[in-house]
């Protein structure tokens, strides 16, 4: 039992260590003053966010990433909503971003997950610090297919 609770210690911190500067990186870019479409699309490539769509003047992307929905509506800089949402081991877990502001959940679900709570704890105490970009970050952006 107490294995099995060091995993999932280990498979939240894993977590954290990508979901802190995935979330930071893409807020900074959706930041970006007088962004254009292509390097928005560059930028979404190099993170690996796919389904790049435009309508109307406003671009959209949903990609699956890892265990999280990653669903983003830009229309300008002033002008975003960043969605992630935990699946799986994570169901219920969600951070909504906006330029006004940032909420994070751990029961957006009718069947949430206990560990859904852990991340939430984890990603808030990291988020808020100075960060580094971590190893299990760049390994996802540099390696991940």
């Amino acid at each position: 039992m107490e294995e099995l609770k060091q995993k999932d210690k280990n498979c939240v911190q894993e977590s954290i260590e990508f979901l802190v500067p995935f979330t930071k990186t893409l807020v900074n870019i959706l930041s970006t003053t007088n962004l254009k479409k292509w390097d928005l699309q560059k930028e979404f490539k190099s993170l690996h966010l796919a389904n790049l769509s435009e309508q109307d003047g406003t671009m959209s992307s949903v990609t699956k990433v890892l265990d999280f929905n990653v669903d983003i509506l830009y229309a300008s800089t002033r002008n975003f909503i960043l969605t992630i949402k935990g699946t799986l081991i994570y169901e219920g877990f969600c951070i909504i971003i906006t330029n006004k502001g940032m909420v994070v959940n751990d029961n957006v679900s009718e069947t949430f997950m206990p560990l859904a709570k852990d991340l939430k704890i984890g990603f808030l105490e990291n988020y808020k610090n100075p960060y580094l970009v971590t190893e299990v970050f760049l390994n996802y952006r540099d390696n991940y297919k």
